[in-house]
């Protein structure tokens, strides 16, 4: 016999686990979240962990207006008040947040953190239903069938799971994109000077290498996007030789590099859907679209997916209609997937740009960042867009 929900969200990661809270807190839905995998504990002292996510304002706003942000643990929480980039010594960016008149461009939250303190809301919200775990093998009509032969039925199912999403291979949703034959280097890094609350990115011509400071003033989080074979050396490098190796990459900007932790990698690839929903079923985050990470947006992204999925499944609701209806869904698809792919596009042309090392792009790479750099407004308007605040976000990331 089949238990029916309103609404099924297969994905239990942080843009999943945000939809399913952003739907049980606002009304009476009855909600199925489904992880595959149990995530595993975090506490304050344990070591940080590999990925991290650099949060925009708007994402916080989203976070704390679910109360979500209130179930993090604060000292594993990192504020970042200034963002330096950088290709030479004589072609660099400064942001700094009181230019905008914030205290703040935005916060580097490790993502398993993130998953444990969404999750953790999700359990204080008697109208969704936590199964982990719990792992589907078809989707047929709205109905899904898990691995222990239990079927699942709703008027609406998301599929929240990642860029392999099952989900969206048995929905028959094709996606168009390329790889870049790249893969990054995550570690964290304990630095000989404090990171000072800032964000560092170093344009090199195999990708871009980022520092992103974390809770402990001496500690970083780095992305180091490069080739795949590069990576997998790196990868397999004694620790002394690697510490000097990414010492030199990012020209001891932070004095010597003491300590590394082990290091994992990750391809990176540019996928988008070419639709995002279908009668009774739709793809948020990851599922639906993934960029490349120099700018570290993939996570805010699908937070903004999420936030403007529930408005408009909430909409529906309240006026009496059916939530898993195209037309409803439709509204969805119109406000994201065009402000996707321009995000998509935007990082795919900044990797294209700093990648280069023909002279007329060097040369015009260098004089856009000297340009930028001397112009107050034009710096403004950059970390505007960065912070996430838009006229057309949905209502649960404005304050």
């Amino acid at each position: 016999m089949s238990q029916h929900y309103d609404v099924i969200i297969v994905g239990g990661g942080m843009v999943g686990a945000t939809l399913a809270v952003a739907l049980g807190e606002q009304s009476d839905l009855n909600i199925a979240l489904i992880e595959a995998y149990p995530p595993t504990p975090l506490n304050e002292f344990d070591k940080p962990d590999l990925r991290v996510s650099a949060l925009t304002r708007a994402s916080e706003t989203l976070l704390n207006n679910l109360t979500i942000w209130q179930q993090l643990i604060p000292s594993r929480i990192s504020q970042f008040t200034d963002m330096k980039v950088w290709e030479t010594n004589s072609s660099s960016l400064h942001f700094d947040s009181a230019e905008i008149g914030e205290s703040l461009l935005g916060n580097i939250v490790e993502n398993r953190h993130l998953q444990q303190a969404c999750l953790t809301r999700c359990k204080q919200i008697p109208t969704i239903n936590f199964l982990c775990p719990a792992k589907p093998i078809s989707l047929t009509d709205n109905t899904l069938t898990l691995d222990d032969g239990r079927t699942l039925t709703a008027e609406l199912v998301v599929g929240a799971d990642g860029a392999q999403s099952p989900l969206r291979e048995w929905a028959e949703i094709e996606t168009h994109g390329w790889d870049y034959q790249q893969s990054a280097v995550v570690c964290t890094v304990t630095t000989e000077h404090s990171h000072q609350q800032t964000a560092w990115q170093r344009f090199l011509p195999e990708g871009p290498l980022a520092f992103l400071p974390l809770s402990d003033p001496h500690q970083c989080s780095i992305v180091w996007s490069n080739s795949t074979e590069e990576t997998e050396l790196l990868c397999q490098l004694d620790d002394d030789i690697f510490k000097d190796t990414l010492g030199k990459a990012f020209e001891s900007t932070l004095g010597e590099i003491q300590e590394v932790s082990k290091r994992a990698k990750f391809p990176l690839k540019l996928r988008h859907a070419d639709h995002y929903v279908e009668s009774g079923f739709a793809l948020v985050g990851d599922a639906a679209h993934t960029i490349h990470p120099l700018a570290g947006q993939g996570v805010n992204i699908g937070f903004l997916d999420a936030a403007t999925l529930a408005e408009v499944v909430l909409e529906a609701h309240g006026k009496g209609r059916k939530i898993g209806n195209l037309h409803t869904l439709n509204k969805y698809q119109r406000r994201r997937k065009g402000d996707n792919l321009v995000m998509q596009m935007t990082m795919d042309a900044f990797k294209r740009v700093f990648g280069s090392e023909l002279e007329p792009v060097r040369w015009a790479r260098r004089f856009g960042l000297q340009t930028v750099n001397k112009s107050a407004l034009l710096r403004k308007l950059f970390m505007r867009q960065a912070s996430g605040y838009r006229f057309a976000n949905p209502k649960l990331t404005k304050l």
